[in-house]
């Protein structure tokens, strides 16, 4: 029995692309892959095909649509493909070939035949020769056939996929790439909200208007009149306004329960609901209640409400709120009061703002915002409704939905001396990476509370418990540490933001002390604050050579009531921990979940942590496309936070070793020597660099400084009982006794660390230090033992999917005469074969020596020799001449 698998939540349309584009080139000949990607109308499926199309190199694309009006025509869509092929045949002679890698790329499926499926589906399953990724988008809604519903075709498909909306700051680069104008935030949010960010539907509310109109401040944002004629067309001769008017108005999503919307439109029996079911103008949802009603075609709602009076609203808003008076639901009834009110009413304000408070207090934040928000609208006194919007504000942060408080915190002054503003500032900038203005401000707000001699408990422990976290991201344990004890002094003993902060300050006692603090959960913790305390300790694990507790903890799921932005820390390190594991494909996918979450609440400044890991994996298997690109999202800003400049740098460092890129390794190493000048980073495990640059050292010739470093790092080191740390620092301690003439000390070192490493569950760590050992060894002329090396790190490579350093272990192998070896054709040695095809390839004799672990003179001398045997005079008749072998 064939299962498929779900890669979870929505995806943005590139991390989703790439996760297809991985899927598909992984296939092995003889492999099939079932692709299926969901997504309401517009929301950029058929794009995704394009891109895809344009994406497989080597690939024979086949690009086709079913039809609706072929849908019963049994066997259309597969004439269709063959048809575009040319291909006279059954569809395996298409695509079952010696050879053939075949993509089929089938748009709207849910209008496909059921023979044709059948047919994909036993392609993908019987291929014997050939390699075929069938990827097919439907839309949301079943309307295939009986015979093989969606339903059924979503069980047996291999990956199923759904493409999120776009989110604020994607609508304004769609619109900026479409029209050439730049939205202003509230725009972009408002166009979001009026199209469900659906690409497909932004584009037609922007060509409604003219470019200029969207340059202005505010513009309006116009109906497309498409729209309009749509729907008058669906409602034609249908008396169902008042039911659509009613399901138009209510605020959010899962309120129009039908009985309220009967209620609200005065359907005593319910026909005038049943009608426009019936007609496809609303459906019926399942809910964790009752069901509920929704739109079927999104720009219906917006219309209706486009055309719905002021006076209309307000009459059904009031009436909503006699029908959740009536059943005891007092926030509905609350909200619909405020939404009925023509100016300003100071009760209404005070209900709202003290359901805010509760409903904030039980971790309900977006509820909590939006009683606030509606709080701010209706209350009378400007300091009231002030305080209300950045109670808002304060909610949404603590929802880590980024994006809306920054929407919300546009009209606060940045000229005003005021502790709660500037509180609200700083954690915003924090959040987006702007290092200088979260400190200024987060500082400016504590001296003021010092300057007016605050007794706000409340107002001081939201201040010191946000400096809890930008010491963290400044990386600065020691402050980390007593600004959670100012937070201790201020919070209540059960104060949610009192254990936030103490649960951080475990990783800066754990930097200090260079142990495992106790997790032990404090009193008060919840499913949120237990999550917290999780993420403190699977860092600290990782850090401490246990990477399986650490995964362990980093797996820890609280369910609804968790924050974005520690799933973002736990999927920073959870993918850390992926890598040393070996684990790369579940590492890469944690990765990019990261990634997309990250760019949906808008939380930027982690992301470096999530493409340090991310780099190095592509790298280790050989996609240096991927590498580069996660490496240009990088941080390279001196307005950057350390947290995110060291794994910036640590990023480059590191893949610039594994590429051979000695100027951007030169660049990084000098950046993280800076670093430390500035800040302390070098506490044993969590930022592990020095073993990388003092190799690096060692091989360009300058061993004083490698011993300096290695010196201070191995003393750092030596506390801690981090066995890895020692296993690493090995590497360059053996090639500075090596320089120094201590040859047997060298490998004495070498095989400490080798046996050090393996007491370890780090195969990562261990296949590297390996492949170094090996290295050496063949360097020193020791070849057997070299290629025994060789093969053993070869192993470990290949077990984690290492690809590129599988193949590195092999030419090592055949360089040194042993092992794996390729026939001599031409007379050439196992090493001059492996030089001319690096010089053929078009590398200089510096980067031969450099990859393969020679002097430049030596390779001048083996080439000459290729020279010579293969009867070539310049480097540029190589290849023709290797090709000729």
């Amino acid at each position: 029995m064939h299962s498929s698998r779900n890669l979870g939540p929505q995806q943005t349309s590139g991390s989703l692309l790439r996760t297809v584009i991985d899927e598909v080139t992984e296939l092995p000949p003889g492999g099939g892959l079932l692709t299926l990607v969901t997504g309401p109308v517009g929301a950029g499926k058929s794009s995704l095909l394009r891109q895809l199309s344009r994406a497989l190199p080597g690939w024979s694309g086949i690009r086709v649509s079913a039809l609706s009006w072929h849908a019963q025509n049994e066997g259309e869509l597969l004439a269709q493909i063959l048809g575009r092929a040319d291909h006279a045949g059954p569809l395996t002679g298409l695509v079952d070939r010696d050879g053939a890698r075949t993509a089929l790329l089938i748009d709207d499926v849910h209008w496909a035949d059921v023979t044709s499926l059948r047919e994909l589906v036993d392609a993908t399953r019987r291929l014997r020769k050939g390699s075929l990724a069938v990827i097919m988008t439907a839309s949301d809604h079943d309307d295939a056939s009986d015979d093989l519903p969606m339903s059924h075709l979503r069980e047996i498909v291999d990956t199923a996929l759904t493409l999120a909306p776009l989110d604020v700051e994607d609508v304004s680069a769609l619109a900026l790439h479409s029209i050439g104008a730049h939205l202003s935030p509230l725009a972009a949010a408002e166009l979001r909200d009026l199209t469900g960010g659906r690409p497909g539907l932004i584009q037609e509310v922007l060509q409604a208007a003219p470019a200029d109109h969207w340059r202005l401040s505010n513009p309006q944002i116009p109906l497309p009149k498409p729209w309009r004629a749509a729907l008058a067309r669906r409602t034609r001769g249908l008396d169902v306004g008042a039911v659509l008017a009613a399901v138009a108005v209510l605020p959010g999503t899962g309120t129009g329960t039908p009985d309220l919307v009967r209620f609200l439109a005065d359907d005593l029996d319910g026909s005038l609901l049943d009608a426009a079911v019936t007609a496809d103008l609303l459906e019926l949802l399942p809910s964790s209640g009752d069901p509920v009603l929704s739109f079927t075609h999104p720009t219906d709602r917006a219309v209706i409400r486009a055309t719905t009076g002021p006076a209309q609203v307000r009459r059904l808003h009031r009436r909503a709120a006699q029908y959740h008076r009536a059943y005891h639901n007092i926030d509905a009834a609350l909200i619909h009061e405020a939404l009925s009110a023509e100016g300003t009413d100071d009760a209404t304000a005070r209900q709202l703002a003290e359901r805010g408070e509760q409903l904030g207090a039980a971790g309900q934040w977006l509820d909590a915002a939006d009683a606030f928000t509606l709080a701010a609208k209706v209350a009378s006194h400007p300091d009231v409704s002030h305080d209300q919007h950045l109670n808002s504000i304060e909610a949404l942060l603590a929802a880590a939905d980024i994006p809306r408080a920054r929407l919300h915190a546009g009209s606060l002054s940045r000229a005003v001396r005021d502790v709660k503003v500037d509180s609200v500032r700083s954690y915003l900038a924090l959040h987006e990476g702007r290092r200088n203005e979260a400190v200024s401000l987060i500082d400016r707000a504590w001296d003021t509370l010092e300057e007016t001699r605050s007794t706000d408990a409340a107002l001081r422990t939201r201040v010191a418990s946000r400096k809890v976290l930008i010491h963290l991201a400044d990386w600065e344990p020691e402050k980390v540490i007593h600004w959670a004890g100012v937070t201790d002094d201020w919070a209540p003993e059960t104060s949610a933001s009192r254990l936030q902060a103490q649960y951080i300050s475990l990783v800066g006692r754990s930097a200090l002390t260079r142990s495992i603090p106790s997790d032990v959960p404090l009193p008060g913790e919840t499913p949120a604050l237990a999550q917290r305390r999780n993420m403190a300790a699977g860092w600290i694990h990782l850090v401490h050579d246990d990477p399986v507790a650490a995964r362990r903890y980093l797996q820890f799921n609280p369910g609804n009531e968790g924050s974005e932005r520690i799933s973002l820390w736990m999927d920073a390190w959870l993918a850390r921990t992926q890598f040393l594991l070996g684990e790369y494909r579940e590492a890469e996918r944690t990765v990019e979940r990261g990634l997309a979450r990250a760019e949906r609440f808008g939380i930027r400044f982690l992301e470096p942590l999530l493409l340090w890991t991310g780099s190095q994996v592509a790298a280790y298997r050989g996609d240096r496309e991927l590498s580069r690109a996660y490496i240009n999202r990088l941080t390279f800003s001196h307005d950057a936070f350390a947290i995110q400049r060291i794994p910036s740098a640590m990023c480059r460092l590191l893949v610039g070793s594994i590429e051979g890129d000695a100027s951007s390794l030169e660049r990084a190493g000098e950046t993280l020597v800076n670093i430390s000048r500035e800040t302390d980073i070098s506490q044993p495990g969590f930022w592990p660099w020095e073993d990388v640059w003092a190799q690096h050292l060692v091989l360009t010739g300058r061993i004083d400084d490698a011993d300096d470093l290695t010196s201070r790092a191995e003393e750092r080191a030596a506390e801690s009982g981090i066995g890895s740390l020692h296993a690493k620092l090995a590497v360059p301690r053996a090639g500075i006794l090596m320089q120094h003439g201590d040859i047997e000390g060298g490998i004495r070192r070498f095989e400490e660390a080798v046996e050090q490493i393996e007491s370890l569950t780090m195969p990562t760590y261990q296949a590297r230090i390996l492949y170094e050992y090996g290295r050496v060894l063949r360097r020193l002329g020791r070849r057997r033992q070299a290629d025994e090396i060789f093969a053993r790190a070869g192993d470990v490579f290949a077990a984690m999917g290492a690809t590129e350093f599988v193949n590195r272990c092999n030419r090592e192998r055949r360089a040194g005469g042993l092992g794996t070896r390729t026939t001599g054709a031409g007379g050439l040695t196992p090493q001059e074969q492996e030089i001319a095809k690096l010089v053929a390839e078009g590398a200089t004799n510096r980067e031969v020596a450099r990859e393969l672990f020679l002097s430049t003179k030596t390779v001048e001398y083996h080439l000459t020799r290729v020279y010579r045997k293969l009867g070539v005079r310049t480097r540029n008749e190589l290849p023709r001449v290797l090709d000729e072998l």
